[in-house]
């Protein structure tokens, strides 16, 4: 998929849920709550490494 293509997706997807705010939370949150679920397993995992706190440290800086 070109950068055209994914904009104009984002683009859709974004006037979707302006216009269907309710359809719309519905359909994204379980992909977000998977997202933020993801992260933080691999936070748990990292910090478990040798400087995986340090590493975490970082990352949250930026």
């Amino acid at each position: 998929m070109k950068a055209n293509e994914r904009l104009a997706t984002v683009e859709r997807q974004a006037a979707y849920c302006k216009t269907h705010p309710k359809e719309c939370r519905q359909q994204l949150a379980p992909f977000i709550n998977a997202q933020i679920e993801s992260a933080n397993e691999f936070y748990k995992k990292l910090a478990k490494t040798k400087n995986g706190r340090k590493k975490i440290a970082q990352i949250k800086k930026q």
